[in-house]
């Protein structure tokens, strides 16, 4: 039924230059099917819309200069702010600026009130609404329409459902490609936005399910690292941007694997993360080997190690980047490096029938050896531990050969 509808709206903007009005309800129709994650969006009503609209807004543009910002204009004042009006967030001020003093919460959650958040129960398609609008926004777009767009996004952001927590992360990663660091500066919204991640980063197994905290995990990483760029893309900038990411890895890696590193698969993104924010980091990631490499040696040498082959390749990725980013204090710790390598090698080894995924993860763990063995081939130290380890296994003739 929604294609054939698609399809005829399609026939019917042939017929006629829709008018400004018209213009902003055909897009907000169309809008409505350009995510497939939604339940009321297949593929064929997904490439229909993707098609119709850049067809009409090809028209759009064409018409006259304007007309484009109008429809923007349109979209978010009389589609998107109606709807979020009777649940704006207390830390903005009307002009989408941080608010020196917020008042507080309702005490009663909005979601048993669902007159309060028609954008969620009655009228869940404005999200999808309100992402295609940001999607199509630059840099100076989004300074003209900023007190419009960010109640919303906060709002979403905010909300107790954890889908919609995720929304809100992906909604604002889109925000954060384009808007000027000036502007997250001038309104304080860089630490709102900050602040509001940092919590999502502990929603962790057994408090949130392990289906909902993945995702969720995946998505907050992703924005709050886009966030940290975002704020600080000067070099003089350089000092606080290396502080936020070590908070996120103090707040996030380092208690995240504390309490749920057990959960094979938080630990693998966890460690996918690590790589993120090492390269971050750059050269300041040195701080923070003497947490990373145990967390490293612990995976690698567990006596089950292998039954889990994709963790184990994140922690190999996550010690390529150490060595990429760290490696003036590598040799450091050479020892420890070389240990948890070197058992998780022979594990596979020694393993009857390795599965292609163990294979792959064997190849690795070589091509990182040999790199740490050519990194550190100059230390007479190094020397001395490689020749002793040949000496104990004659398995590792060729492979530590300097």
């Amino acid at each position: 039924m929604k294609v054939t509808g698609l399809r005829l709206l399609f026939h019917l903007q042939d017929l006629q230059v829709p008018t400004s009005d018209s213009s902003a309800a055909l897009v907000a129709c169309l809008a409505t099917f350009t995510n497939l994650e939604d339940p009321w969006t297949n593929e064929d009503a997904f490439n229909l819309a993707h098609s119709m609209l850049a067809k009409h807004l090809e028209s759009v543009k064409r018409a006259a200069p304007n007309r484009f910002d109008s429809l923007i204009t349109q979209l978010l004042l009389d589609y998107v702010k109606p709807l979020f009006l009777k649940s704006k967030s207390s830390v903005l001020t009307d002009q989408g600026r941080k608010a020196i003093a917020p008042l507080p919460g309702n005490a009663i959650p909005s979601d048993f009130e669902s007159g309060s958040k028609p954008w969620k129960f009655q009228c869940p398609h404005i999200v999808t609404i309100f992402q295609w609008t940001l999607e199509q926004l630059d840099a100076a777009m989004v300074e003209k329409y900023w007190p419009l767009i960010i109640p919303p996004l906060l709002t979403i952001l905010d909300d107790v459902s954890i889908p919609l927590k995720i929304k809100g992360c992906q909604l604002l990663k889109i925000l954060l490609d384009v808007v000027p660091a000036s502007l997250l500066e001038r309104s304080g919204l860089g630490e709102v936005f900050h602040d509001t991640l940092m919590p999502y980063l502990l929603f962790l197994p057994s408090m949130t399910p392990e289906e909902e905290s993945i995702p969720l995990l995946n998505a907050t990483y992703d924005t709050v690292l886009a966030l940290t760029v975002a704020r600080y893309r000067t070099p003089q900038t350089k000092p606080p941007k290396v502080r936020n990411l070590d908070a996120i890895f103090r707040y996030g890696i380092l208690k995240g694997y504390t309490h749920a590193g057990k959960k094979v698969r938080i630990a693998e993104l966890l460690m996918k993360k690590s790589t993120d924010l090492v390269n971050a980091m750059g050269i300041y990631c040195v701080k923070h080997l003497k947490d990373l490499l145990p967390i490293i040696s612990t995976i690698l040498t567990a006596p089950f190690a292998t039954a889990y082959p994709p963790l184990l390749e994140a922690s190999l990725q996550l010690l390529r980047a150490i060595m990429v980013n760290g490696w003036p204090r590598l040799a450091f710790h050479r020892a420890e490096v070389l240990e948890s390598l070197i058992i998780c090698w022979s594990k596979i080894q020694e393993e009857d029938k390795p599965v292609t995924a163990l294979l792959t993860v064997r190849k690795n763990i070589e091509e990182v050896l040999r790199a740490v063995v050519q990194l550190l081939s100059g230390d007479r130290d190094m020397k001395k531990d490689l020749q002793m380890l040949r000496n104990c296994d004659s398995r590792l003739q060729t492979l530590l050969k300097v």
